[in-house]
């Protein structure tokens, strides 16, 4: 029997949270993607803007859209532990998994799983604070008192007993990102991305500069200005759109995904 074999060539797991094809379905609906002279915009190209958009967006309201599992080391400060309860992480939590305490590189206690308590909301993961919780109803609980959270181990034989701040004391595991990225987040990337592409589009199609097209044949001439917009572009109308809506919702997003960063002096 003959037999045919294919050979492809795929992407996976590149941590995209939308494809180049979706993109230009989307949000660059009729843009044309290549140029008179039949040259394209690649793939890998818009992949890029898409990557590059995700990443400003991560660093601006510190998150991960991604889901993945991170582990940090914060430091224990006595006035902010013991005023609101909480430790804050750098990231919105989904799931916590692993909360220890350690001076330098000794452990000096770690925290059963389920004594360790995060805020959710039903559809989102914004919050970034975890509470201790301990069990005193059975045997083998804690007691509540102002140091069991705090001084186990060896630390009181060490002289930290009492201490008003130890750095990097606090060491966690806990997993960050989203299975499906909100709706409003998305819109947001795409947009951002879509504007880099358009920008270049332009350039590809008439050339880097060119505002307008002159044709003259037999004594008769024909002006085609490129510009549709005062924004300047030959898509600068949508570009213009584009930004002007990102305006519009970037304080709303700011307040639910970065929220109100302090730290104590």
């Amino acid at each position: 029997m003959p037999s045919l074999k294919l050979k492809i060539q795929y992407n996976k797991n590149e941590d995209l949270i939308i494809s180049p094809t979706e993109l230009v379905n989307n949000y660059l609906f009729g843009i044309p993607m290549a140029g008179n002279d039949g040259k394209r915009i690649s793939a890998q190209a818009i992949k890029t803007h898409i990557i590059n958009a995700q990443t400003k967006i991560e660093n601006l309201f510190s998150i991960k859209l991604n889901k993945q599992v991170i582990e940090e080391s914060r430091d224990f400060v006595r006035q902010e532990f013991f005023a609101w309860g909480y430790i804050r992480t750098m990231y919105p939590i989904t799931y916590i998994s692993d909360l220890k305490g350690y001076i330098n590189n000794v452990m000096q206690v770690t925290y059963p799983q389920n004594w360790l308590c995060i805020k959710k909301t039903q559809q989102n993961a914004v919050y970034r604070n975890v509470s201790l919780i301990p069990n005193t109803a059975g045997g083998g609980g804690a007691t509540m008192t102002q140091n069991s959270f705090m001084y186990s181990g060896i630390s009181p034989n060490m002289g930290w007993m009492g201490q008003t701040y130890i750095p990097n004391y606090w060491r966690l595991k806990y997993v960050t990102g989203w299975d499906t990225v909100p709706s409003d987040l998305l819109d947001f990337i795409c947009k951002m991305a879509a504007i880099n592409v358009l920008g270049i589009v332009g350039d590809i199609i008439y050339g880097v500069g060119i505002t307008s097209i002159q044709v003259s044949l037999d004594g008769v001439s024909q002006n085609t200005p490129l510009s549709r917009s005062a924004a300047g572009g030959i898509f600068g109308g949508r570009m213009k759109h584009y930004i002007d809506e990102m305006k519009e919702t970037f304080p709303n997003l700011k307040n639910q995904y970065r929220g109100i960063t302090f730290e104590v002096l």
